[in-house]
């Protein structure tokens, strides 16, 4: 559902939709209580919040969230992946501007969902979140750029990502657990902020669990999506936790046809260039299960067979692993061959175990019971 616009009144907000205080000031780090996270980081750094750019030449919006550190009193550094903020970034300096943005803190958490969906270029995520949340998303313009902004979100830092220019970033603590190195990277320049009355900042620990399960969860639903396009026996993919949500993928396949598993892996690894390892696995493998999946590849995978290598692909800029990104990608097919006879790889299982309700059949006593049975076995 598309975002649809509504009025606010210039100096206080008092509607529900639009409840914000403008202020001209251009101050983050007087303002709000932006933390360090982690240990070695550089200093502190806006880690939740939605920043939302706008195609200089469709004006259609992105959303998404960037690792931002507060670096002066009107300066934030920003770590610009190659995404579709970047896309915007690169129109801008071709057209010799400016990118007009806004970092939205304290936003429905639909929004935050919605941002780290694997959409196309152009296709604005507060539509996603509007399907989310079953209703359009109200949105306001931004009072000193033409970016469009939820209306109740709690803090708004309106700025504008500058051309040509190029400040230290970095070290930050992302998602693989380690650091993001420092470099020169892009600067948002901080023009005014509006906030709610006593707004709430919302933060996220770099590399912690929030930080990997917010990424996962929306890409598994893109990813099965996109793999469903051409290969509906796809069942369902699953962002393993060690693999940091990002990384490695396992996808529960109907097999119907040999080679199939591999068609779909190379359908995995363009889906999203983060995607570094996929594991395929049978129907009757629960791939919610970090030992389930490892069985299957421990019984139904061959090395000299199932494996394939993809070398000097692009990767995560930020796998310490990789060459500025650029690494390879390794695909397992783990499972078993659609001629094989039913009873090879029919897994074992006691019969009837499925009937027991453990919580009436489990002696209330465990100690009891055991020093009865021994007692029963000595006479």
């Amino acid at each position: 559902m598309p975002p649809q616009a509504i009025h606010c009144r210039p100096a206080r907000f008092r509607t529900v939709q639009c409840r914000r205080s403008f202020t001209t000031t251009s101050t983050c780090s007087d303002n709000f209580p932006v933390p360090k996270h982690n240990e070695r980081d550089s200093g502190p750094y806006i880690t939740a919040g939605l920043l939302i750019a706008r195609n200089p030449k469709t004006g259609v919006q992105n959303v998404s969230i960037h690792r931002c550190q507060v670096s002066s009193k009107n300066r934030i550094g920003v770590l610009l992946l190659p995404r579709h903020t970047f896309s915007y970034y690169r129109i801008a300096e071709e057209l010799g501007q400016a990118l007009e943005i806004a970092i939205v803190i304290g936003a429905h958490p639909a929004l935050l969902l919605a941002s780290q969906a694997i959409a196309a270029l152009d296709e604005d995520e507060m539509a996603i979140a509007g399907a989310l949340l079953g209703s359009p998303v109200d949105v306001v313009k931004c009072r000193t750029n033409s970016v469009r902004v939820p209306a109740q979100a709690e803090i708004v830092i309106e700025g504008r990502i500058l051309q040509g220019v190029r400040e230290p970033e970095g070290p930050f603590g992302e998602f693989p657990q380690y650091y993001g190195p420092r470099a020169d990277r892009e600067v948002i320049e901080v023009d005014a902020i509006t906030h709610r009355a006593k707004p709430i900042f919302h933060t996220i620990v770099g590399g912690g669990f929030e930080h990997l399960i917010l990424g996962g969860v929306p890409r598994e639903a893109t990813l099965l999506q996109h793999l469903r396009r051409s290969f509906p026996t796809v069942l369902d993919v699953r962002l393993t936790r060690g693999g940091t949500c990002r990384y490695h993928l396992a996808i529960k396949l109907d097999k119907t046809n040999e080679g199939e598993p591999k068609n779909v892996m190379m359908c995995a690894f363009g889906a999203h260039y983060d995607i570094k390892q996929v594991v395929v696995v049978d129907k009757d493998v629960d791939i919610s299960s970090s030992e389930e999946i490892e069985w299957a590849v421990a019984t139904r995978f061959q090395a000299d067979r199932d494996l394939m290598v993809v070398a000097g692909a692009l990767g995560s800029k930020l796998d310490p692993t990789t060459d500025d990104g650029i690494g390879a990608k390794m695909g397992l097919d783990a499972t078993a061959p659609v001629s094989a006879s039913e009873f090879a790889f029919k897994r074992i299982r006691v019969k009837g175990e499925e009937d027991v309700d453990l919580t009436t059949a489990l002696q209330a006593d465990p100690g009891a019971a055991v020093a009865r049975l021994l007692a029963e076995a000595r006479m």
